[in-house]
């Protein structure tokens, strides 16, 4: 191995397989870090753990099926991924979806889906991370969402579930450190991934990027560089943060004084001072 900022460090990404967790769990890779893949599909834990072996010659890779929502799983992946030493540095709890819907049109089946994924996965997820960390420490980091800042319609489970994991993790971080554990939560915007591609069509995926201020979507690895920030010494002072890592999707961007602007110092110093026109 080489001499990456997470050398000899243990790691563990849930929902690894594909999209963030993949992105995530390639760039501790990347850094030297031993990583766990863990997903409930085997096929795709076997997809990812072969082509992340391809993109890093030295990588030390395992996968691990697993249900978030069952404890013992999570359990029984914590301990795999901690290794015969019994220690696990970094857990990363990406998975994660929603279900989309008007609020008067959703069923409990949809709220516990989201519930029992997002807050109950995320928190089992933290308790068997922190329980494996106790004795010398580590990073866990959640991933949110725009979504669970900026409130999304006809979204709700997702969105409110998002906002929950953004609580949990401030709650987790008042409680871990004192055993030297650090909570800390990433809120992704839109970063087109095999997801996303079922969920938005390319009008949908226009729309999300042109509400995005710096006019691109996300990439995976810009996710996985911010959980390398949290994980590695560069974050050892922080916890119980929320980042946004989403192009300025959620500034809360109010009026515009453009009309007033023009009339006080006209259009050629305003057009100066503006990007450039789109298309």
């Amino acid at each position: 191995m080489g001499t990456g900022r997470l050398e000899g460090k243990t790691a563990l990404v849930t929902g690894g397989g594909t999209g963030l967790g993949y992105g995530i769990a390639l760039t501790l890779a990347r850094e030297g870090a031993r990583v766990t893949l863990a997903a409930r599909r085997l096929e795709i834990l076997e997809q990812a753990a072969e082509r992340l072996r391809a993109e890093v010659s030295d990588a030390q890779v395992a996968i691990r099926q697993c249900d978030i929502t069952v404890e013992e799983d999570v359990a029984a992946t914590v301990a795999s991924a901690a290794g015969p030493e019994g220690r696990l540095d970094v857990a990363v709890a990406n998975a994660g979806s929603g279900a989309p819907g008007p609020v008067l049109a959703l069923g409990s089946e949809h709220w516990r889906f989201a519930t029992d994924l997002n807050i109950l996965g995320t928190a089992l997820t933290i308790k068997h991370a922190g329980l494996a960390m106790k004795e010398q420490g580590g990073s866990i980091v959640t991933i949110s969402s725009s979504e669970g800042f900026k409130i999304a319609k006809y979204m709700s489970p997702y969105t409110v579930t998002k906002a929950a994991v953004e609580s949990l993790t401030r709650c987790a971080a008042l409680e871990l450190a004192p055993f030297k554990i650090r909570v800390n939560c990433i809120q992704p915007g839109f970063v087109p991934t095999e997801g996303t591609a079922l969920a938005f069509d390319e009008e949908g995926a226009r729309e999300l990027i042109e509400i995005t201020p710096l006019g691109r979507p996300g990439r995976p690895d810009e996710i996985g560089e911010a959980v390398l920030y949290f994980s590695a010494e560069s974050g050892s002072w922080v916890t119980g943060q929320i980042l946004a890592v989403d192009g300025g999707m959620v500034i809360p961007e109010g009026v515009s004084f453009e009309k007033l602007c023009r009339k006080i110092y006209g259009d050629e110093a305003m057009d100066a001072c503006m990007g450039p026109a789109e298309g």
